[in-house]
């Protein structure tokens, strides 16, 4: 059955740099911990469907979601999960080394599009189907930063921003646009997480 939702990625800024450049046991360390605090901030009604290396995928059922306040407020705990985690480990490394000094190069970017999925049982989960999931995918390759300089961002397609309401929360979206193959242009709106 076709059912409408919301997507919600959260995805590392640096992951890959880091997880190359570095001392992968002290890496993968961080790395869970980092992963750790967002899966603990991650509530109902959002639902983890899946994790794709520095990506954690989310959905939340139109019929969920009747307040758009509470999924962004939802997407704010998991920033400040995130960074207050990178806080923390700022002030206690676990060492001395390279990878453990360049925790402040990681940062988080969360994407939001909303749309419609079918669920298709894949073994023991449920995986998530469908042009608008290909979309919420394709949304994490972009050029937000260098147009705007905007580095720890909330991008979210417009149909997701009138859907959740997120100009009744705040105004300081920036209007953005993206082209992608096989989607064609896709309208956006990005503000900085962390401003909330």
């Amino acid at each position: 059955m076709i059912e409408k939702g919301y997507f919600i990625i959260t995805d590392i800024t640096g992951y890959t740099s880091f997880l190359t450049k570095s001392e992968l046991d002290h890496a993968q360390h961080i790395l869970n911990a980092l992963f750790d605090s967002q899966l603990k901030s991650i509530k109902p009604p959002l639902v983890i469907s899946g994790f794709r290396g520095d990506a954690i995928l989310c959905y939340v059922p139109e019929s969920s979601a009747n307040d758009g306040k509470i999924i962004y407020n939802q997407i704010n705990r998991i920033y400040d999960a995130f960074i207050a985690k990178i806080n923390e480990m700022q002030v206690d490394p676990p060492c001395s080394c390279r990878v453990c000094s360049t925790i402040s190069l990681l940062d988080l970017k969360i994407f939001v599009h909303f749309g419609e999925y079918l669920l298709q049982k894949v073994g023991d989960r449920e995986e998530l189907l469908g042009s608008d999931v290909i979309v919420a995918h394709r949304m994490m390759k972009n050029n937000v930063v260098k147009d705007t300089g905007i580095k720890s961002y909330l991008l979210l397609t417009e149909k997701a921003f009138e859907h959740l309401g997120v100009d009744a929360i705040r105004s300081d979206f920036i209007k953005h646009s993206e082209t992608y193959d096989d989607i064609g242009l896709v309208d956006l709106l990005v503000a900085p997480l962390g401003a909330h």
